[in-house]
């Protein structure tokens, strides 16, 4: 059995931790939440389904009351993971900004 590329690229670009990567992945260890948010793979860790869609609700608004734009914001997320980018056959756009 194969992993995608984007699969071992995404998780390549989460878990820093060559040990842990290879627990993960050759050793078949689980990762609880609470020890994903340690491992930094997520952010944050919740009990149900639905505290985890009210804390992405929370972030979302709390995002857009920094009136970003958006297609700057999604630039600088896909330069914080170029091998993924690249993987998935993603451009990075230039961002011309309108602060003079």
């Amino acid at each position: 059995m194969t992993l995608p590329d984007y699969f071992a690229v995404g998780f390549r670009s989460k878990i820093r931790s060559p040990t842990a990567l290879r627990d993960v992945f050759l050793m078949g260890v689980k990762v609880k939440a609470v020890e994903a948010v340690k491992m930094g793979i997520v952010n944050s860790a919740h009990n149900s389904a639905e505290s985890v869609m009210e804390a992405s609700m929370r972030l979302g608004e709390e995002l857009a009351k920094r009136k970003w734009i958006g297609e700057v914001y999604a630039e600088l997320r896909k330069s914080l993971y170029p091998e993924m980018c690249d993987v998935l056959g993603l451009t990075q756009r230039e961002i011309v900004s309108k602060i003079r």
